[in-house]
């Protein structure tokens, strides 16, 4: 089996989606967190590693019993510094959202990694018009968004919506649709 993990970095918690590469189905989307809240640096990116990595354990876990050899690939946005009007926060803490990534590649064994500016996969859509187009992508194959485990805090629910629309955009489902006129 090839999966692939579509990682929204956070140094407190991490948005990610697993989907199987072959087939291009969500597995589970969910946001691990990172319970060494008060780390920063290397102590905290190896705590949101071991967060991640045991998240997408639990579901490696039964496909490894039965013996079967899973190539993992990680798919991560990009932290991206931008000019100083667009730009939100300290830039410096993007440097500890890199160094997340680099931890969870590395925790997880991946086979593979590749990065994706938040431009890339959601151009300049409002972030609530991106969330109904990763929906709707799901309305395609209706039992995969049984498969997304939100967080109860509305305002942390986008970090999962994002990592899910990451591996959307990586496997091509994410594409707008056009409609032609009859």
């Amino acid at each position: 089996m090839r999966l692939l993990v579509a990682l929204d970095p956070g140094l407190r918690e991490c948005g990610i989606a697993l989907f199987d590469l072959d087939t291009g189905e969500l597995l589970v989307a969910g946001m691990p967190t990172n319970f060494e809240s008060k780390a920063r640096g290397l102590a905290a990116w190896a705590s949101m590693a071991t967060a991640t990595a045991a998240f997408v354990s639990s579901f490696l876990e039964p496909l490894r019993a039965a013996g079967e050899a899973v190539a993992i690939v990680v798919v991560s946005e990009c932290p991206q510094v931008y000019t100083a009007g667009k730009s939100k926060g300290d830039p410096n803490d993007l440097i500890e959202l890199a160094g997340v990534v680099g931890r969870v590649a590395g925790a997880l064994g991946a086979t593979s990694e590749r990065s994706v500016l938040p431009r890339e996969w959601k151009g300049t859509l409002n972030g609530d018009v991106m969330v109904e187009r990763i929906k709707s992508r799901l309305d395609e194959r209706p039992c995969e968004h049984l498969r997304v485990q939100l967080p109860r805090a509305q305002d942390k629910q986008h970090n999962v919506w994002d990592a899910v629309g990451i591996g959307l955009h990586a496997l091509g489902r994410l594409a707008p649709q056009k409609v032609f006129p009859r």
